[in-house]
């Protein structure tokens, strides 16, 4: 194995660790609030939530509105809101148009 076979190899099983620990694990209210006020964000759309129902059969997770994760969108969504931020959460698709 030449050295840059060794090299490639580690870059790729570390960038699948990374992805692996991503998994199933999103943001919080705290961690989204953060990025909205870092980048002055107008828009704010909160997708890939797991609502999917086909979803279901993947990840074993069904979603109440007390779930953590849609109590922080719904904060995030109604701080964006009140901030004068279009903001939602996203569900299926959403058409988006932009002038040239």
């Amino acid at each position: 194995m030449t050295d840059e076979t060794l090299y490639l190899r580690q870059n790729i099983q570390a960038e699948r660790s990374i992805d692996e620990s991503r998994r199933l694990n999103g943001s919080n209210y705290e961690q989204g609030i953060d990025i909205v006020n870092t980048f002055k964000c107008r828009d704010v759309y909160v997708y890939a939530m797991g609502q999917e129902p086909w979803l279901n059969y993947v990840m074993s997770i069904k979603y109440t509105e007390q779930s953590r994760p849609i109590v922080d969108s719904n904060r995030l969504i109604a701080d964006c809101t009140s901030r004068g931020i279009t903001s939602e959460r996203l569900f299926g698709e959403k058409e988006m148009l932009f002038a040239s």
